[in-house]
């Protein structure tokens, strides 16, 4: 997965994909914006890695109202993913958060 690999533009490509797939077939809303969230935190950490503060700052803002919602989808832990990209925004300008442990965590409880 890009996104598990570093590869933040990737992942922002790909979930892009699959966001306009999402709304060409009238998906529900609430899902059209989980993808959005999760382009916006690749977004996110892309413009954290060139530096740019107001990038990761614009991403922030756009990415919590979307993700915020979310406790678990599609297998994945939402909630523990926002509060993983929080240390990124919080980080602007001090830059010192690294990558080699960014990934989109898998939820630990049991689907049925």
């Amino acid at each position: 997965m890009d996104f598990d690999n570093g590869r933040y533009w990737h992942a922002h490509e790909a979930w892009e994909d699959l966001w306009n797939s999402l709304k060409r077939r009238n998906a529900e809303m609430s899902e059209i914006l989980l993808v959005q969230g999760l382009i916006q935190t690749a977004a996110l950490l892309y413009n954290h890695q060139r530096k740019k503060s107001r990038g990761v700052a614009n991403q922030w803002s756009k990415l919590t109202p979307k993700l915020a919602p979310w406790k678990i989808a599609w297998g994945f832990d939402i909630e523990q993913h926002v509060e993983n990209i929080s240390v990124y925004a919080e980080d602007v300008d001090l830059w010192q958060q690294t990558y080699e442990n960014m990934k989109l965590p898998v939820a630990n409880e049991v689907m049925e």
